[in-house]
């Protein structure tokens, strides 16, 4: 009896918690969809530069939108598969976030605004290993560049399956 108890306490504290965790999340859903499509940025591409946080921006990279999907020009080419990404209006310009995974490589999540034609993104690389973990974080800085086609969706994606680049290639 004394144990059932102890279960049943231990079951209705575990579901409080889980409540308190989910609530924000789901509202935060809500309120990126009410606010904008996740199509917004759909054909757009931005040319900038890429770098650690708090170092020079010393690669240059493309971030592509298209089909409610985006990527990153190097992310694709070292495995990463494009992802979707969500947005929603603030500030005077439209914020997103997504993440590209890579089975290999981890995963990059990216938060960003883009204002009056650029667009600035803080980016966490984090790859879970057994004995040692990979969290770095980097920034993506760039312009709109009309004049830049942005691939199909899937042809991102089959240059991220096939992608077998070198590690110095994928210098991150």
């Amino acid at each position: 009896m004394v144990g059932e108890s102890r279960c049943g306490a231990q079951l209705a504290l575990l579901l409080v918690v889980l409540l308190c965790l989910l609530v924000p999340f789901w509202s935060g859903i809500a309120d990126v969809g009410s606010s904008a499509s996740s199509a917004e940025l759909d054909g757009m591409s931005f040319v900038g530069k890429l770098g650690p946080d708090g170092k020079p921006l010393d690669r240059d990279d493309i971030l592509f939108f298209r089909d409610g999907q985006f990527w990153s020009k190097n992310c694709v080419a070292c495995s990463f598969q494009p992802g979707a990404y969500f947005t929603r209006h603030a500030d005077g310009g439209i914020e997103f976030q997504g993440v590209l995974e890579s089975v290999e490589r981890g995963r990059f999540s990216y938060i960003g605004v883009v204002r009056d034609g650029r667009v600035n993104a803080r980016i966490n690389w984090r790859k879970e290993r057994w004995y040692w973990s990979i969290d770095k974080d980097f920034r993506f800085e760039g312009e709109l560049a009309p004049d830049i086609d942005v691939p199909s969706v899937q042809q991102a994606s089959q240059l991220a399956s096939s992608a077998g680049p070198k590690p110095q290639d994928c210098r991150l």
